[in-house]
């Protein structure tokens, strides 16, 4: 196992946009460390610079010395990008990479190489089950989206970043929100990555939002229930992607295969699925799982 350091996770950085689709996620995540973004992420290799497998994990230590812990730290998610399930299994079994005594979520695993977890899970006895799969759409280029921004932008409407004053009414809405944890997780996003929202003219509030996960994805797209049909949520994407596009930054999604409305809203916008790829995000040692 190796740990990267600065140097080599500049490499990784170029060498993983060779990898697009299935690479996406750990990419993300280090093109926000080497960016300077707060992280408590840890990025270990088989080995290097030929790697087969490549994972970014929580540094647990880093956790327990701040003593503050969002929905990353308290699920123990770790990204993974693997070039084969045999390659993965192996590294699954290499001391130190996974803690068996602790849940951990392996988010968005290459469902082509989830045996290699079920396998690793079944030796040890410990309880797993798929949480959920996830399409992974991407956008690459600006002249994919169908809009300008002009043409998104309603009269009387603004959008401006959130502010971590709508940390709680956006983690009130969050499917994954509602605790402390998660409420820390979005005050990360807010703080550290890209946002907006939708503010009506004499509005307060915002009544729709967009924002970008530690992972570089975009996410946490909301719109208030009394304010849908108005296309805030297909503006939003627009604006965002073309900003982020312009700063070199990934524009990417996780949609789950269950929710046809999000995945029309983005595919509509230009982003493609590549066919054949789909992401699991798969529980080890849950709980609440029985063996």
């Amino acid at each position: 196992m190796i740990v990267l350091r600065t140097e080599e996770l500049t490499q990784a950085e170029s060498v993983l946009k060779q990898f697009f689709p299935e690479s996406i996620k750990v990419y993300g995540c280090i093109f926000n460390i080497n960016r300077g973004k707060p992280h408590n992420l840890q990025v270990i290799a088989d080995q290097w610079p030929d790697f087969t497998v490549i994972m970014c994990k929580p540094k647990v230590q880093t956790l327990l010395l701040q003593g503050t812990k969002d929905r990353e730290g308290d699920f123990n998610i770790y990204s993974i990008y693997s070039k084969s399930k045999a390659s993965l299994r192996s590294f699954l079994d290499t001391p130190g990479v996974i803690d068996t005594d602790s849940f951990t979520l392996l988010a968005g695993l290459d469902i082509r190489h989830s045996e290699a977890a079920q396998e690793f899970a079944d030796q040890h006895g410990l309880p797993w089950r798929v949480q959920t799969v996830m399409n992974v759409l991407l956008l690459q280029d600006a002249e994919q989206l169908p809009f300008k921004d002009s043409a998104v932008s309603p009269a009387g409407v603004r959008f401006p970043p959130l502010s971590a004053a709508h940390a709680d009414l956006v983690n009130s809405t969050w499917k994954y929100g509602g605790d402390r944890n998660s409420l820390n997780s979005v005050l990360n996003y807010i703080s550290h990555n890209p946002s907006l929202c939708v503010m009506e003219e004499g509005g307060t509030e915002p009544v729709s939002w967009l924002l970008v996960y530690q992972h570089a994805a975009l996410g946490l797209l909301y719109t208030s229930p009394q304010h849908r049909g108005k296309g805030y949520g297909k503006s939003l994407v627009c604006m965002m992607a073309r900003t982020l596009l312009e700063r070199g930054h990934p524009v990417y999604c996780f949609v789950e295969e269950e929710n046809d409305t999000s995945f029309k809203l983005f595919t509509s916008l230009g982003f493609q699925r590549s066919p054949g790829y789909r992401a699991v995000w798969f529980e080890l040692n849950n709980p609440h799982v029985k063996k």
